[in-house]
């Protein structure tokens, strides 16, 4: 795409957000989309920003720097907003997720560990599934086995048998 084509702003994957502003100047606008926070950093590129954490704000969404977004003192600190204004709170969660996904930012690493915790308990509940599973199909067989029928003993023919010569 040229250069011309593309408005100001920082991509992250196909999302392209705002110009950084400074956190300190930033106000949270009145529609609804996702923030990155976001850090210097010569060593990222093609823009010297490195994303600290991802949010969202919006309709249901009480304030987007409170709770899990607590950030120490690290300097300057750059905010920059995709807009997402007619967007439900599910798009907006599943977009935020999946730049967490992507960029692995310093501050939401761990952060999630709703989503960790629920992978692990599905994890526990598949095996102890499958287990269970198995120890019935065993029950099941074992079962079969003594309700199945007995072999007959051989039965003699009915009427008379030619006589053989040996």
């Amino acid at each position: 795409m040229a250069a011309y084509m593309a408005g100001p702003g920082i991509r992250f994957n196909d999302f392209m957000f705002s110009e950084p502003v400074p956190l300190s100047a930033w106000t949270p606008p009145k529609f609804a989309g996702l923030l990155v926070v976001l850090a210097p950093d010569p060593n990222w590129a093609p823009r010297p920003f490195q994303p600290l954490c991802f949010s969202e704000f919006g309709n249901n969404v009480r304030s987007p720097l409170a709770g899990p977004l607590r950030l120490p003192n690290a300097g300057p600190l750059f905010v920059s907003v995709l807009p997402m204004p007619f967007s439900s709170s599910a798009q907006r969660s599943e977009a935020r997720n999946q730049l967490v996904w992507a960029y692995n930012p310093v501050y939401q690493a761990n952060s999630a560990p709703g989503e960790h915790e629920l992978v692990r308990k599905l994890d526990e509940l598949e095996k102890k599934h499958d287990e269970q599973t198995t120890q019935f199909r065993l029950l099941l067989a074992s079962i079969n086995r003594l309700f199945e029928p007995l072999p007959e003993p051989p039965r003699r023919p009915i009427g008379f048998l030619p006589q053989t010569a040996d």
